[in-house]
């Protein structure tokens, strides 16, 4: 076997060796022969394609040849003189018999290795989920709190379910290296034709358990997919609509790229399109599903005044933010690493490499942000954009981190700095998206920039390394080809996205509309319209115990279907969707509405008596001061 081998298989291979030294005579009787004029026992093919071939033809004048590979080692022992070879190949002492039954338990050891490094890492992968959930729930308000953390926890199940029902079909072998079966990608439940296991019998709803490593490591990329989305339109989605678009956005428009690019037999990969880890397949999918569930939601409430003042609103805690930086630092080693898939030498050295890569462009991605928010602030530091700052480069520096030089990953990282800073300002300031997480400018601008890179900066021996061709445009012989792979790809992640998005949206408002035909009532309960200048909207009165209503069909089409995917105006007030959660009301009842606007009075009571008292005792330490009964 050529290359290293690693210490548990040393271990394995120590075992074997001292069990089996010593077999030559009991070995060489398990040698196949060959078929040839002279009756003799030759053949075998040497790793050279030939060398030993006028020797096999010697031996066997119709010059049939073996295949097997252990004939290789047990004839050339024969034909140069026993143990001479065996030196050779620092196997001495070792027969032919105890060599193939080396070989088998070489090839068992490390298929069970490659399961082992896929389950190992997807495990790490998955407490993604939790490094997003920290960050998001630490970033908005905290009456959301709640409301984020149901969220990211319904991606689990959500995707779960989706990815083993279809989503796992339809991303074929480009799922984390998933086996063929049969000739097809089947034996999921309700397509193809089942699985056929090894005592012919089919079986339906089950994944083949040579696939249960590759189905659990690409779960885990599909459900972090799913979760960027949720800082996009975080604080003001249905929790309903939310699942719907979540399962959509995994197992259909994931599961594709995933097909087209990642599989040998995809579209784009036959195109030359190159992509590590997932900076196009799984943040620009992400990114682009937050962008466009932002703008079809609406910004939140008050967050822009009537003058295009942007409010900023208090977070609820940088310190689990920035605990979720750091999981999602770590898990990202994992996510990039684990992306070679085989514990091959080769690939351990590239998997190697490629995390050296990510450390890198996330130290110069940090160190940039740090140094930007520095000057444009006048000395001050931001921590929210460190944190985006730092991500924005690990999204960057995942399509290309295996494939570019050292310095490579430095630029990459400070060049997503500085576009992490400007496409958050251009949403923000002049296109007034409301990104709550700037989920698209981390996951989508830099997404782009990083599948870009490696049509830019891609070294060719790597690539080829990882099994594609291709080189970048500035190393060297690069003919722009790659790059024009890469735009494609990019171009292609986007609007497929997009349009599958709005499909999705326009689908469940469809849905909504058959339920309320089959309902009493064709009028609900709404405060305001997605895309509306909310602070236009008369706020509701304190001692108000009602509610007004309109009339969907007085709203253009478009609002119609942005409003059903957005909780109602006093649902956002007091918390979002909050009260789902436990159960009660689809929106809020009116009492709910009564209840939350004598809380609100009573604390601006209090806060005026507070006022009064300050004033109050000023008056008496003042000179001439005095206080009147009736005051």
């Amino acid at each position: 076997m050529n290359g290293r081998i690693s210490l548990a298989s040393a271990v394995l291979l120590s075992l074997l060796l001292c069990t089996f030294t010593g077999a030559t005579s009991w070995g060489a009787a398990i040698v196949r022969p060959c078929s040839n004029p002279s009756g003799g026992q030759c053949g075998g093919i040497s790793p050279d394609g030939g060398a030993w071939e006028s020797e096999f033809s010697s031996c066997c004048p119709s010059q049939h040849v073996c295949s097997y590979k252990t004939m290789y080692y047990s004839e050339c022992v024969r034909l140069k003189g026993g143990e001479e070879f065996l030196v050779e190949q620092g196997m001495e002492g070792m027969g032919s018999g105890s060599r193939r039954i080396l070989d088998e338990s070489l090839e068992s050891i490390s298929g069970a290795l490659d399961g082992f490094f896929m389950l190992i890492n997807a495990q790490i992968i998955f407490f993604m989920q939790g490094g997003f959930a920290m960050l998001e729930v630490g970033i908005i308000q905290t009456k959301n709190a709640k409301s984020i953390l149901f969220k990211n926890m319904l991606d689990m199940f959500v995707v779960a379910l989706c990815w083993f029902f279809w989503g796992f079909a339809i991303a074929g072998k480009g799922a984390s290296g998933q086996i063929e079966r049969d000739g097809e990608n089947h034996g999921n439940f309700g397509f193809g034709e089942g699985l056929t296991g090894d005592d012919g019998v089919t079986r339906w709803g089950s994944i083949d358990w040579r696939n249960a490593a590759p189905f659990i490591h690409s779960l885990t990329f599909a459900t972090t997919t799913t979760t960027i989305m949720s800082g996009g339109v975080a604080e003001r989605m249905k929790v309903e609509v939310y699942i719907f678009l979540s399962a959509i956005l995994s197992s259909v428009v994931y599961a594709s790229m995933v097909a087209w690019c990642w599989s040998e037999d995809g579209f784009m990969a036959k195109q030359g399109f190159i992509d590590f880890a997932g900076s196009c397949v799984v943040h620009l999918v992400g990114g682009s599903a937050a962008l466009i569930g932002s703008i079809m939601v609406g910004p939140r409430r008050h967050r822009f005044a009537k003058d295009g003042t942007i409010i900023n609103f208090k977070s609820t805690s940088l310190v689990l933010s920035s605990l979720g930086a750091f999981i999602l630092a770590f898990t990202w080693i994992s996510f990039n690493g684990s992306s070679v898939l085989y514990t091959k030498d080769s690939s351990m050295e590239l998997s190697a490499f490629a995390v050296l890569n990510t450390f890198l462009c996330l130290g110069s991605s940090g160190v940039m942000s740090v140094i930007i928010e520095t000057v444009s602030h006048k000395g001050t530091y931001d921590l929210p954009y460190t944190i985006n700052g730092m991500l924005g480069g690990l999204v960057a520096v995942t399509a290309s981190c295996a494939f570019i030089d050292n310095w490579s990953a430095i630029l990459l990282g400070i060049l997503s700095a500085l576009l992490s800073k400007g496409s958050s300002w251009l949403l923000l300031n002049k296109l007034h998206v409301d990104d709550p997480l700037d989920a698209f400018t981390v996951h989508g601008a830099n997404g782009i920039l990083g599948t870009l890179w490696v049509g830019l900066f891609g070294r060719k021996d790597l690539i080829e390394r990882f099994g594609k061709s291709g080189e970048g445009l500035f190393m060297g012989a690069g003919d722009g080809s790659l790059l024009g792979a890469q735009v494609l790809g990019c171009l292609l992640a986007f609007f497929f996205t997009v349009v599958c998005y709005v499909a999705a949206c326009i689908l469940w408002f469809a849905m909504v509309q058959v339920v309320k035909a089959l309902s009493p009532s064709s009028v609900i309960v709404v405060e305001t319209v997605a895309g509306e200048d909310y602070d236009e909207v008369d706020e509701i009165e304190e001692d108000m115990t009602t509610v007004s209503s309109i009339d969907l069909e007085s709203l253009s089409l478009r609002d119609r279907i942005c409003l059903s995917l957005r909780v109602s105006r006093d649902a956002e007030t007091v918390g979002a969707d909050f009260i789902y959660h436990e159960g009660n009301a689809f929106e809020l009842t009116k009492n709910q509405v009564k209840m939350y606007n004598q809380e609100k009075n009573a604390q601006e009571r209090i806060q005026k008596k507070r006022v009064d008292e300050e004033r109050a005792r000023e008056g008496i330490g003042g000179e001439g001061g005095s206080i009147n009964a009736g005051d």
